[in-house]
């Protein structure tokens, strides 16, 4: 039978954390280095990526302001240091009270107000050891799955995704599902052509009809775009891995969702707040979808491959399955999970999945996937408007 509990840490607000990260976030594109100077000096703490806050719309300043502070907010961090130029658009001290609203605390450190990038370094990363300095107090105890939320992620598909990796990642989403925890199936744009079969599993009316609005208000946004999606997509890759056509893509796409009901239609990097299978209205870009996941408070990410993407996330783990055997051997240091065994006839798509499911346990309780490993700390985040 699978486990029902993972080793985690409890937090002061009944939330419970798989990692204890102090979060670098810059709060404009000019104090990006300081804040990467910052996290490169001490361990544990991890630099969220941000290259925005200035010359952007008023909707894109408030969307990095609230997913900025979901991440401060993420049971996964302990602390968060704020770092600020001191003249950008986005309100850094709005930010900083904003990601210091939860339990774990956000302090704020101005470039311009220190004197010099060099004084705001020594300021900011002496802050960060010290959020760090007790981080032995937090001792991991045994936990329920339904405490997870886990996003779930595809990229650099192939055949093998639809085949294997995709199906053996939905046994194991409902496998979380049925013992009360949240999962995020997300990408919508490569949802075209395959949302009728997630309506059709909604749990009420007004939820596949979200699920059908979304799909359609993305396919109405990127042709308003002049771009012809229908012609990128599948990607030059994908092509070369097997994939024909963009309904095809979203078949083996919706297969990471299992066969549990849909709860819940999110908008991106909205956290989920009932047990079960959501979505996410993410772009199908795999940075900006995962960046969108973990705001929302995903303490792990499953991501299949078939082509083999080895990115992560600054905050949380970000476990590889690929269902191509030739992509495990010749990428091996990047995968965690070889879900080729499907493709091999080695074993059956439930047994790939419950061992995803009994990785994933284990992972919540401290083991390194290979993103972790090799440093992998991708972040990109949606922008609506352009940038003057």
């Amino acid at each position: 039978m699978p486990k029902d509990t993972f080793m985690g840490y409890l937090r002061l607000d009944g939330s419970v954390g798989v990692r204890n990260r102090v979060a670098i976030i810059p709060s404009c594109g000019c104090a990006n280095h300081a804040a990467k100077l910052i996290a490169n000096k001490v361990p544990g703490a991890m630099l969220l990526d941000y290259t925005g806050g200035c010359g952007e719309t008023g909707l894109d300043i408030t969307l990095a302001t609230r997913l900025l502070s979901q991440y401060g907010r993420h049971p996964n961090v302990i602390g968060s240091v704020v770092v600020s130029l001191g003249c950008e658009s986005l309100n850094a001290a709005e930010l900083a009270a904003s990601a210091g609203a939860g339990w774990a605390g956000a302090e704020l450190v101005g470039i311009q107000q220190s004197g010099s990038t060099r004084a705001a370094v020594e300021k900011g990363v002496a802050i960060a050891q010290r959020m760090l300095a007790d981080v032995d107090k937090w001792q991991r105890t045994p936990q329920p799955v339904s405490a997870l939320t886990i996003g779930l992620e595809c990229g650099g598909s192939d055949a093998t995704s639809g085949m294997a990796a995709n199906p053996a990642m939905g046994h194991f989403s409902d496998l979380l599902a049925a013992r009360g925890a949240k999962v995020i199936l997300a990408e919508t744009s490569e949802m075209l052509g395959a949302e009728h079969i997630l309506a059709e599993r909604a749990i009420t009316p007004e939820i596949a009809a979200a699920m059908l609005r979304t799909v359609e208000a993305c396919e109405a946004a990127l042709k308003a775009t002049g771009e012809d999606f229908m012609g990128k997509q599948p990607s030059p890759g994908n092509i070369k891995g097997g994939i024909s056509t963009v309904e095809e893509k979203a078949l083996g796409d919706v297969l990471k969702g299992g066969t549990s009901p849909l709860v819940d239609v999110l908008a991106y990097g909205q956290p989920p707040t009932k047990a079960g299978l959501s979505f996410m209205d993410t772009p199908g870009n795999d940075p900006c979808s995962v960046t969108g996941l973990v705001a929302a408070g995903a303490q792990i990410v499953v991501f299949t491959t078939g082509r083999g993407n080895p990115m992560g996330n600054a905050i949380a783990p970000v476990i590889k399955v690929t269902g191509n055997p030739e992509t495990y051997q010749r990428m091996s240091e990047d995968m965690d999970v070889n879900a080729g065994t499907i493709i091999l006839g080695q074993e059956t798509i439930a047994q790939v999945g419950q061992r995803i499911y009994d990785l994933c346990l284990r992972v919540a309780g401290g083991e390194q996937v290979s993103a972790e490993v090799l440093e992998h700390a991708e972040f990109m985040m949606l922008r609506v408007g352009p940038v003057y």
